[in-house]
């Protein structure tokens, strides 16, 4: 019985291991994509769904892990961007700092109030106005997201009446909601599973999927646990 404990232990001690360089090298990628993204003027379309491992830290994991991830994320980004890729991002150590410290607080406060409130896209894609905002000594022309966006004709006119951040936060609120739509088909047991046709189960979770994207946006997903101490 001990040694079968034992056994057990170790099997979930390395399922760990294995969750969590999955998820590392989904935020490096994640980190490549948007450099790709900030530095070529031919592939915006990347920024809408590039910031979906970090918005999957924020709703699964602890805050102090998510923080984690968000100076992964951003020192990824950083190294992508000035090495790599050819964009604005200046090589100093103050970008590095700003870069690392400003997801990895975005990152650490989202999963707090993910964690006592539920998973809010529109919540998440407010607070990242404020990342757009201090990432402003950077340089950078029209900020993080909403600079990839700055030869999209829609996001262009937007940013041009209402400023980069609203397109920022735009880009965020996609991002962060696609992650509620995986993440409620996940948690959910949907209707879908019973129809014995398979056709059936692909339509029921198409209209799952596209007809409800809004009410994900809108509203939050329930805490994962309860709220923990302190």
């Amino acid at each position: 019985m001990i040694a079968l404990s034992k056994e057990r232990g170790r099997r979930r001690r390395g399922s760990g291991v294995g969750k969590g360089l999955t998820l590392a090298l989904a935020l490096m990628l994640s980190a490549y994509l948007m450099a790709v993204a900030v530095g070529s003027a031919e592939h915006p379309w990347l920024a809408w769904t590039s910031l979906i491992p970090l918005f999957f830290a924020i709703r699964w994991l602890r805050p102090l892990i998510a923080l984690g991830c968000g100076v992964l994320w951003g020192a990824g980004f950083f190294g992508f961007s000035t090495t790599v890729v050819s964009t604005e991002v200046p090589a100093t150590w103050a970008a590095l700092a700003l870069l690392t410290l400003v997801p990895a607080i975005y990152a650490y406060l989202g999963a707090l109030a993910s964690r006592r409130l539920g998973f809010n896209p529109l919540v998440l894609g407010v607070a990242w106005m404020g990342v757009e905002l201090a990432l402003h000594p950077l340089g950078l022309r029209a900020g993080l997201l909403g600079g990839v966006q700055a030869h999209t004709p829609f996001l262009e006119r937007v940013a041009s009446v209402l400023g980069y951040v609203l397109a920022a936060f735009l880009i965020a609120l996609v991002n962060a909601s696609l992650v509620s739509v995986l993440s409620a088909a996940r948690l959910s047991n949907p209707a879908y599973r019973y129809p014995t046709r398979a056709s059936d189960r692909g339509a029921n979770l198409s209209s799952q999927t596209f007809f409800r994207f809004p009410r994900f946006a809108l509203h939050p997903l329930r805490p994962r646990a309860p709220p923990f101490p302190g």
